[in-house]
């Protein structure tokens, strides 16, 4: 080893993080039962951290691109030769990452904050039955997660033999480092649903790259001499990195409004009222509710399905499970109805593991947040975290009712939110039935920011055309107003209004709009293809 790049930084989680860790990692009541969550990686200290196999295998996929590795990186990142002994090591040195509440540093400049796993966020996820309409059967769990606004250290190290290989390690850290800072990268589990996004902030951000072959280099690494530092721009300055094409992607940006509260359940309930929508971290002190990737993605995943049924007509009806069945039979039929057809499987991904071409799904929904935040003393006020609710006061005999006081009431009401309550009618004596009476706390104005799609086109392959042609059909019935969001869509919550949805990337370089691409001449080339696609049997 003759030079060294060295980064130490800081990568910022933009959305929820989710590492799986061992089963008892947390302990405690959190991991207990049949649907509790899959469990997120904790260091032999009890500490949140990104294991740094999981970074080194994130970033060395980035590098790889469309494919495949070239010969450079095959020496970079270390390769082994098939059926032979013959191979190298590594040269790229990624350390366990922790993960923190803030960015600052210790006297022995290790970081100061580990994040307390109190502050860890529930992501739940359930899959709906195509024929009843329910919960699925045995198709139910959920994750714990690092929320977004929270810290991930970063070091790595890369070690050059030549004065050659350090010029294009140099050049190849100056473009990943530009991937990170621009949120390129995702870590950890679960990216397809939003999981995953961080990015690199500038500040704190330590480069240095020292010379250990001569005594000067060396003398310079003991006294730390600022003459060692370099800046990203610097390092891509050394040479051109020797990347493989970059994968093709497409993004989609649909601006929408709720037309009735859009909500989905909360991973609790409140002591005063029933059903909460889910919230999501902002900053230290706030919240906001959310709309999780994976609500989205199966609820266009659910609606692409009834297009492509309808499409190939009543002989592609497929035979309904049957309810006498065990749960077992349950679920196996609803993975296999979920992967029946391909071009919904290219797009959303297979369920099953023994399907023949399982892969990935090309398309990505990121969680969808609220422009509202809530102060989290209120919220604990709401959910029972501080004190009970005082109650009303009651008739002779009535046992007292709980309530939220009327100023915590006007104080959510100026946040778009309020509380109703429902009862269920008895059939024979029209009042209402005992024991069924609820509250939902309901979003009824409340603006949301956009949701955001990401189709990776590589991906997709020869299954491009017909995969574009079914996500052009789905986001033509969104805008429409066909498509629900969210949680309780039969009592009337969850009807959206699309005011724009603009396609960038693949054909459409610069912004599209839909109405544009749907009237554009590649709409021409892409329904040929979905024609051709619909005349194959499935």
């Amino acid at each position: 080893m003759s030079r060294r790049v060295r980064v130490r930084g800081w990568l910022r989680t933009e959305s929820p993080l989710h590492v799986g860790g061992l089963s008892d990692s947390l302990g405690g009541a959190l991991l207990q039962g049949p649907t509790a969550p899959l469990p997120i990686a904790f260091d032999g200290l009890g500490r949140l951290y990104v294991p740094g196999t999981s970074l080194a295998g994130v970033l060395r996929s980035w590098s790889r691109g469309a494919g495949p590795e070239s010969a450079a990186l095959a020496g970079l990142w270390g390769n082994i030769v098939e059926g032979t002994d013959e191979g190298r090591a590594s040269r790229v040195i990624v350390a366990d990452a922790l993960v923190t509440s803030d960015h600052r540093l210790g006297e022995h400049g290790l970081p100061a904050s580990p994040l307390d796993p109190a502050l860890l966020e529930f992501r739940p996820s359930v899959g709906i039955d195509r024929v009843t309409g329910a919960a699925a059967q045995e198709i139910l769990h959920g994750r714990a997660v690092v929320p977004a606004g929270c810290f991930v250290r970063l070091e790595i190290d890369v070690e050059s033999g030549t004065d050659a290989e350090a010029e294009s390690d140099e050049a190849w850290m100056g473009a990943l480092l530009d991937a990170l800072q621009a949120g390129d990268i995702r870590v950890g589990a679960a990216t397809s649903r939003g999981l995953g996004m961080v990015r690199l902030i500038d500040d704190p951000l330590d480069i240095v790259v020292d010379r250990l072959d001569s005594p000067e280099g060396l003398l310079a690494v003991l006294r730390d001499d600022p003459a060692r530092r370099r800046s990203p721009a610097s390092l891509r300055e050394a040479a051109t990195p020797d990347l493989p094409p970059r994968r093709d992607v497409l993004e989609v940006r649909v601006a929408w409004r709720p037309m009735a509260p859009v909500m989905v359940r909360g991973t609790s309930n409140g002591l005063v009222v029933g059903t909460l929508p889910l919230t999501t971290r902002v900053g230290r002190r706030h919240l906001t509710l959310a709309l999780p990737g994976a609500s989205l993605k199966g609820a266009l995943r659910a609606h692409a399905e009834l297009v492509e049924h309808t499409a190939r007509g009543p002989d592609a009806a497929f035979e309904q499970t049957s309810p006498s069945g065990s749960a077992a039979d349950h679920s196996a039929a609803f993975r296999a109805r979920l992967d029946r057809l391909p071009a919904v499987r290219a797009l959303f991904g297979a369920a099953r593991d023994d399907t023949p071409d399982r892969r990935m799904g090309a398309l990505r929904a990121e969680e969808c947040t609220a422009e509202v935040t809530i102060p989290e003393s209120l919220w604990r006020t709401v959910t029972g975290g501080d004190e009970p609710p005082r109650g009303d006061s009651a008739d002779d005999g009535e046992e007292e009712r709980v309530s939220l006081p009327e100023a915590v009431l006007d104080r959510l009401e100026d946040h778009g939110i309020a509380k109703a309550d429902h009862v269920a009618l008895d059939r024979w004596t029209g009042g209402a039935a005992d024991g069924r009476l609820f509250s939902v706390l309901e979003p009824h104005a409340v603006e949301w920011g956009p949701i955001r799609l990401t189709v990776d086109l590589t991906r997709l392959g020869d299954d491009r055309d017909p995969a574009l042609a079914l996500l052009l059909l789905t986001l033509r019935d969104l805008a429409a107003g066909r498509i629900p969001l969210g949680a309780l869509v039969n009592r009337g919550f969850g009807d959206v209004e699309v005011t724009e949805v603009t396609l960038t990337g693949g054909r459409w370089p610069e912004p599209a709009s839909l109405d544009d691409v749907l009237g554009g001449s590649a709409a021409i080339e892409i329904g040929q293809a979905w024609t051709d696609y619909l005349a194959q049997e499935v």
